[in-house]
């Protein structure tokens, strides 16, 4: 197999550029110049392009010992003479080339070479550098800081060591004076100096001194403070740049990618609008879009979901996208597109704690796939409570009372002067209070970097199922341990009628009877028969089946063969917390009950009529990581006893 061809590091590399002149100041012997760029330059091994992120280029060695050469040496007469000492070198964020100002020595042949370099006939500038990181771009892909496109190879760290003036040009984007506000050569190709004489004298006495001082002592760069200020600098211009295209609805990622500045974004976004956009008309329907950062958020959760192994029925545009990705991919991609610089570069530990920031896209991303879990799972619990349950709401936590109005009594026949008998009619008051249920769970760093998608998923799934369960439980344990209510009677007594006599099997007679005490219940003032049938067979799941085999059957054995007179009457509700309250040895009841919108049972009721499960998250700083706390608010209330029945079995 043939080997691959690809740069060293260590290895000296020199490139030369061609050179202008901006100014020259004679008195000092100062000329300032570019020595670098990020033009591409081709190499035997492909596209070489060094990287002027401040990060990227180490000034040090060419500020401290670097020194100014004519043609690398190579010159005879020359040789590996210095011609000119570096006062300052600095790397221009704008232009993206690296800059210096030399002072040429007064001997014979710097001066010979710097009256070549006024004259304007010596324009190349040549740099000797050695490349400590290399970054291989493959063809069509973006570099790590998203500005180069491959392929290519970006010295993404490198080290300047000498400059060298050559009489042999090669790339015109740096040299000798190359700047934005470069002054022109006069036609006879020597430098105007009259120019920077004048401008040297209009200089005010503060800017002559700042001037001065910079050109003779060469200043130490605090990269750290280049680095954090370069880092402030683009959060902002990606801040700004993502609000002006939301408000456009247009896709700030290629401005964001090419280090777009925002005043060219601002024009292009104009530009782009007086394409597509017409003004509204009056009575012109709005149109709502998504905001990036909310597609961005849906897409991300639904691949978290999709990776834990729940089904999204439609997944979020670009949820696969996000789904091949693991979660520190997805901190790494949430910090890039919030602006911060070299993202994929920091170890676990470092990446999480900037990722997971209350108001961060990653923590978003996190919680918005936490709540689908647990709504998922909450609404697919298999329980049976809601479907024969009354269901309520409480506007705050104070017990609020329910109140049941008596019959009206009889119209009575009226006598020959027209008096009217007053009636006064009665009610009966039950009180109804609900309580906050919750737990608390969370994701620890360990996790994330294990990439533990399953306590994203799993977890709130598994407490969305407790909270139902714990609703349904406290249903059926009204039924089951039979409780004091709001008359001081037990629920199922023979002061309410509501209780067989004697307990028997799941039979015609017996559902029979339990019917008929329903029918004869009257209402609070004991003159209205309310005539309440039954709809649902509540069972325990031990006499589900002998329940399933009752409700099927067209006719039922007795002495002579009889049509069975509940057939598609009754709907069938078993379940297995019914069991949990019978102690062994002991018959298992069933219960009859009527339906809830025509008379009260049992009531479930939730705060502001929420019956959903709260999910709500904090990132600590005693706790490494994210919590959740899940919780939801309700109560269980017996608020009428004559539309349930029990059998206590046999």
């Amino acid at each position: 197999m043939a080997e691959t061809k690809k740069p060293k590091t260590g290895i000296q590399e020199i490139r030369t550029f061609e050179a202008q002149i901006r100014a020259t100041d004679e008195n000092y012997r100062t000329v300032e110049l570019s020595f670098s760029s990020e033009l591409p330059y081709e190499r035997w091994f492909g596209p070489e392009i060094l990287s002027h992120d401040k990060e990227a280029v180490d000034l040090t060695r060419l500020l401290e010992v670097g020194t100014v050469l004519f043609a690398h040496g190579r010159d005879p007469n020359l040789g590996k003479m210095p011609i000119a000492k570096i006062e300052k070198a600095w790397i221009d964020e704008e232009e993206r080339k690296g800059k210096a100002v030399i002072t040429f020595d007064d001997d014979e042949d710097s001066d010979r070479i710097f009256q070549k370099v006024k004259k304007g006939m010596l324009k190349g500038v040549s740099v000797g550098y050695s490349v400590s990181v290399w970054e291989e771009v493959a063809a069509g892909k973006k570099s790590t800081n998203g500005r180069f496109t491959g392929p290519a190879y970006i010295a993404a760290r490198w080290e300047p060591i000498e400059i060298s003036l050559e009489p042999t040009p090669a790339d015109p984007s740096v040299g000798v004076g190359r700047n934005a506000d470069e002054m022109p050569a006069p036609a006879d190709g020597r430098a105007d100096i009259s120019n920077f004489e004048k401008e040297s004298e209009n200089m005010d006495e503060k800017k002559k001194e700042k001037n001065v001082q910079e050109t003779k002592t060469p200043e130490a760069v605090d990269i750290s403070a280049v680095r954090d200020e370069a880092m402030k600098a683009e959060r902002q211009r990606v801040s700004e740049i993502t609000a002006m295209c939301r408000d456009f609805n247009i896709d700030p990622k290629k401005y964001i990618d090419d280090g777009t500045p925002v005043e060219k974004v601002r024009a292009a976004i104009l530009e782009e609008l007086k394409k597509n956009m017409k003004p509204l008309s009056v009575g012109t329907d709005v149109r709502v879009e998504k905001d990036e950062a909310d597609k961005i958020r849906a897409a991300a959760s639904d691949a978290i979901l999709m990776r834990g192994g729940i089904k999204i029925e439609k997944p979020a545009e670009g949820a696969d996208e996000f789904r091949r990705m693991s979660l520190r991919d997805l901190a790494i991609d949430c910090l890039v597109r919030a602006g911060r610089a070299n993202a994929h570069r920091l170890d676990d530990d470092t990446l999480f704690r900037e990722a997971i920031t209350p108001d961060s896209q990653f923590t978003a991303i996190l919680n918005n796939a936490a709540n689908k879990s647990m709504a998922t799972a909450y609404r697919a619990v298999q329980t049976t409570y809601q479907r024969w349950t009354g269901r309520g709401s409480n506007p705050d936590f104070k017990a609020a009372t329910h109140y049941q109005i008596s019959e009206a009594g009889d119209l009575l026949p009226m006598t020959q002067s027209g008096e009217f008998k007053f009636d006064e009619m009665t009610d009966q008051g039950v009180n109804k209070a609900i309580a906050t249920f919750g737990r608390e769970f969370g994701i620890t760093r360990q996790a994330l970097i294990n990439d533990d998608i399953g306590v994203l998923t799993r977890v709130p799934e598994a407490y969305a199922r407790a909270a139902r369960r714990g609703i349904n439980r406290l249903v059926y344990r009204m039924l089951g341990t039979n409780p004091v209510i709001f008359d001081g009677q037990q629920l199922f007594s023979a002061a309410h009628g509501n209780v067989a006599a004697q307990g028997d099997n799941i039979t015609v007679q017996a559902v029979g009877e339990g019917r008929r005490a329903m029918r004869i219940q009257r209402n609070l003032r004991g003159k209205e028969i309310l005539n309440i049938g039954p709809r649902f067979l509540i069972v325990p799941a031990a006499r589900e089946t002998e329940a399933q085999q009752f409700l099927s059957n067209t006719l039922v054995p007795t002495s002579q063969a009889n049509i069975n007179p509940f057939i598609g009457t009754l709907e069938l509700i078993a379940d297995a917390e019914l069991d949990t309250l019978v102690q062994a040895g002991n018959p298992f009841p069933w219960f009859l009950a009527a339906d809830s919108g025509d008379v009260d049972t049992i009531e479930v009721t939730y705060l502001n009529g929420d019956d959903e499960p709260k999910l709500e998250s904090q990132v600590g700083f005693d706790f490494l990581g994210i919590k959740w706390r899940i919780y939801i608010d309700y109560g269980v209330t017996v608020l009428d006893y004559r539309g349930l029945y029990m059998n206590p079995g046999a």
